[in-house]
């Protein structure tokens, strides 16, 4: 997606989703700007996650969590 130029005009929106399905609304919502050329109106989809370690006995797993 192109980047925005100029300062004037910029909103946010938030989209509230079910847990797990961040990713799959990001697609889907990306799809429908492409094909609604929209890509002058919508500049990015952001989706804040957090990387979580978790340690059990003697070995420690690292994930991504929304």
């Amino acid at each position: 997606m192109p980047k925005q130029t100029s300062q004037q005009g910029r909103r946010w929106y938030v989209l509230h989703t079910y847990s797990g399905y961040e990713e799959n609304v990001s697609r889907n919502l990306k799809q429908r700007i492409e094909s609604m050329d929209m890509e002058d109106k919508i500049f990015d989809i952001l989706i804040p996650t957090e990387t979580k370690i978790r340690f059990r006995r003697f070995w420690y797993y690292s994930y991504s969590s929304f």
